[in-house]
């Protein structure tokens, strides 16, 4: 009985430990990419959304004169910046100059909101050498002592139900409140995190939130394949180990 806790017990950690290490590796691999931007700007309708509401900015003008090249450059900008804390936020820029343009991209509560996610994003970092060395521990056990990784159908079986749990969360709740109800548990109350077409270059350019959802699902599928790739050599190296 003992035996079979401790064998669940440290799969259960290899589980969770891998499918960090496969989390934050896609997420710099996306990162890397901008996250597709490129892609989606031209298949979700990031363009047309542009083309709509940067005229009917309230703080911004001539932003829908930019050029698709352009708005890959600034949301390639803030990608960098919300991973470097929050470098540089003020400081993008985007200009048409033929009619003279060359204005801050974000105004002032977009920066204080892009800030709050750089902070984010920097308090997850810091962990990422932790969840590594664990990860590398564990591992090391198991080649020591070996014992033998959990197979691929208990795996599935584990990740299914909770990824369905999930799945079946979003659904019922609705992607959008889901959305928009995390943001009101990570962020201060009082910076403003909603913000309207009219109101935001940033989220007429992101076309916010569809443009996270492809996003999440970009970094779900990557992640899922990382985590495959690194079980299988996970096993073979095992089956080699001396």
């Amino acid at each position: 009985m003992v035996l079979n806790i401790a064998i669940i017990s440290r799969n259960m950690l290899y589980n969770i430990l891998t499918l960090g290490v496969s989390l934050f590796i896609a997420w710099h691999l996306l990162l890397a990419g901008d996250f597709f931007y490129g892609f989606w700007h031209d298949h979700i309708g990031i363009a047309e959304n542009i083309s709509q509401y940067g005229p009917e900015n309230i703080y911004r003008s001539g932003f829908a004169g930019t050029t698709r090249a352009q708005r890959i450059d600034l949301f390639s900008q803030i990608c960098y910046s919300i991973s470097h804390q929050g470098a540089g936020l003020a400081d993008i820029r985007y200009s048409i100059p033929d009619k003279g343009i060359n204005s801050p991209l974000l105004h002032r509560a977009e920066i204080i909101h892009l800030q709050d996610v750089a902070n984010l994003i920097s308090v997850l970092q810091e962990g990422e050498p932790l969840l590594y060395f664990l990860w590398a521990g564990l591992l090391a056990s198991f080649m020591a002592k070996s014992w033998r990784f959990p197979s691929w159908r208990q795996l599935l079986l584990v990740n299914f139900f909770w990824i369905v749990a999930v799945a079946v969360l979003i659904m019922a709740v609705g992607w959008v409140s889901t959305f928009y109800k995390l943001h009101t548990l990570i962020f201060p109350d009082e910076h403003q995190w909603f913000f309207y077409y009219h109101e935001s270059l940033m989220s007429t350019m992101m076309q916010a939130p569809d443009l996270f959802l492809y996003i999440g699902l970009s970094l779900t599928g990557v992640t899922a394949l990382l985590f495959c790739c690194l079980h299988g050599l996970n096993r073979v190296l095992q089956r080699y180990w001396p």
